[in-house]
């Protein structure tokens, strides 16, 4: 059975009047959220559940990152803002991270997304991610493993997570969740850590560069590993993905030059 991690949802039906990050207004965008009417007839009952988890977590995702109350600065260097804000009844901080690309949005959405098998070679915070299964062009299910952080007191965690992409005009987001599904069944060599309602979400600013929101909502079971460590950590992380995620985008934009030079 398709089941939910027990991270405590947030009500995803939230009214917005402008869509606000902890550093930034810009004004709304609708649409494109949701998938054809013919792309959900042709799933199966299972399918449309994990369809259903997807705009769940993508309302939810919305909502953290377009609400600003509550945020506070953890970092700030090399053009990287990390924020972070407690969460009811979990033990975890969620937190938010800004950083701004000269590229397109397909081109971020290329790298984030449809590229996601070579991120082992640019991200640094993974060691073992593979495409476990293809729902449709907007659903996959992933399974990644975390590096050892905190000098090895924080020792690798597996994940299963359900992606899900939507374009809402000049809005991406890239949603992932967590989810028990037998397609993949707990390894013996890890323990499995939990996703709630986390991604990416990026759109132009007023610079013309692109600006990456990056929410990570991660309860890695560590009970005996005090939180100032563990978010210690996870601030360390996110800091060095964003400037991986800089390197690779370069990367992808100088082959796609030479391919270009190459072609006229």
């Amino acid at each position: 059975a398709v089941t939910e991690s027990s991270f405590t949802d947030i009500s995803p039906h939230f009214n917005y009047s402008a869509f606000q990050t902890p550093s930034a207004t810009i004004p709304p965008t609708t649409g494109g959220a949701v998938l054809p009417p013919e792309d959900v007839s042709n799933l199966d009952y299972r399918g449309k559940r994990l369809y259903e988890v997807s705009l769940d977590a993508m309302g939810q995702l919305r909502e953290t990152v377009f609400w600003p109350d509550g945020w506070t600065t953890e970092s700030e260097k090399e053009g990287v803002k990390v924020f972070s804000r407690a969460q009811r009844k979990m033990p975890n901080k969620i937190f938010l991270s800004e950083s701004n690309f000269f590229c397109s949005l397909d081109d971020l959405y290329d790298v984030l997304y449809r590229q996601i098998s070579g991120a082992v070679s640019w991200n640094k915070g993974i060691v073992e991610l593979e495409e476990v299964e293809r729902l449709n062009s907007r659903m996959d299910i992933i399974y990644s493993v975390g590096v050892d952080g905190a000098g090895g007191l924080i020792k690798s965690r597996e994940f299963l997570t359900l992606r899900y992409w939507a374009k809402e005009r000049d809005m991406y987001f890239i949603v992932n969740r967590d989810i028990d599904d037998p397609v993949k069944p707990v390894s013996k060599a890890y323990v499995r850590g939990c996703n709630g309602p986390c991604g990416y979400v990026f759109f132009p600013d007023l610079d013309g560069s692109v600006k990456l929101t990056y929410v990570v909502n991660c309860d890695l079971k560590l009970p005996f590993v005090p939180a100032k460590v563990i978010n210690s950590s996870m601030i360390e992380v996110i800091q060095d993905f964003h400037l991986s995620l800089r390197k690779r985008v370069d990367e992808h934009l100088e082959l796609k030059r030479r391919k270009n030079t190459i072609g006229s």
